[in-house]
């Protein structure tokens, strides 16, 4: 008897743990489920939130267009040995004239001979910075004058331009740098400045790199003259005027008339009747 009812109270507890167990685990499980759930979805959530917010900060400059000066049609030379000496035409104020132009094409750089030839047009550019792009590179308000023949590089007035910059700086800043100008440039970027924040597109605009050019003084000038005696290749481009080869420096040209003595007049338009012609020249200085 006491067998048998020891047998049904282990009977009875095993299958009151088994139901236990099974509705504990089943409870836990039911109860755990939505508490997974509700901690996966605000994480869902958040990691969707951050990627509607990450912004593509990236910089991407590529050339779009270049403008460089044209090459000269024509040369000659400068030989200091025969500045003036009585039939030459090489004189001091020519010499003057020859290295202020010579000393504006030039750029100081780290090359042996300490400066090297500019290979776009040189500008004064006013400056307010609006966008700093990273690695010295700025999106600015900007201001230049026209340069080159027949206005090559067109004037600029307020106006975005692309600027790189010789020193760190700062949204904001405003200055004045001497720049080369390196032709226009598609900039792919994200604005960070009103009414534009945080659009990104690409912007077409004339880029400008600071540079510093040689010093036109008396001795700048000195130290030029030395360096052509001691063998050094130099060489300034000049736009000069010259007698028109058409008109022969007179305006116009000549047409023959049938039945008069006098021959009719036409208004030479190579050099719109004035005689002379713009060309540029080559000077190369020799000892």
């Amino acid at each position: 008897m006491i067998k048998r009812l020891l047998l049904v109270l282990l009977a009875s507890a095993a299958s009151a743990s088994a139901q236990t167990t099974a509705f504990g685990t089943n409870a836990t499980a039911n109860a755990t489920a939505p508490a997974d759930s509700a901690a996966t979805a605000p994480a869902t959530k958040g990691a969707s939130k951050a990627v509607e917010e990450e912004v593509d900060n990236s910089v991407v400059i590529t050339p779009f267009r270049s403008l460089t000066p044209p090459e000269a049609k024509t040369s000659r030379t400068f030989q200091l040995s025969k500045v003036n000496k009585l039939g030459f035409t090489e004189t001091t104020k020519e010499l003057q004239r020859l290295y202020s132009a010579f000393a504006t094409q030039r750029i100081i750089d780290g090359s042996p001979a300490g400066s090297s030839k500019a290979t776009g047009y040189l500008a004064t550019v006013n400056y307010a910075l609006v966008q700093d792009l990273g690695d010295n590179r700025f999106l600015a308000k900007a201001a230049w004058p026209a340069a080159g023949p027949n206005e090559a590089l067109a004037a600029g007035a307020d106006t975005m331009a692309v600027l790189l910059l010789d020193k760190p700086a700062k949204v904001g800043d405003t200055g004045k740098i001497t720049g080369m100008h390196v032709g226009t440039v598609a900039l792919l970027f994200t604005a960070n400045y009103a009414p534009l924040t945080g659009k990104r597109f690409t912007l077409r605009r004339e880029a400008f790199v600071e540079c510093a050019t040689l010093e036109d003084s008396p001795a700048g000038l000195q130290k030029f003259v030395e360096a052509v005696i001691a063998g050094a290749e130099m060489s300034a481009t000049t736009n000069e005027q010259i007698p028109c080869k058409k008109c022969g420096g007179v305006g116009f040209t000549r047409e023959a008339q049938k039945g008069q003595l006098l021959d009719k007049r036409i208004p030479c338009a190579d050099c719109v009747s004035s005689g002379k012609v713009i060309i540029s020249v080559e000077t190369k200085f020799i000892p």
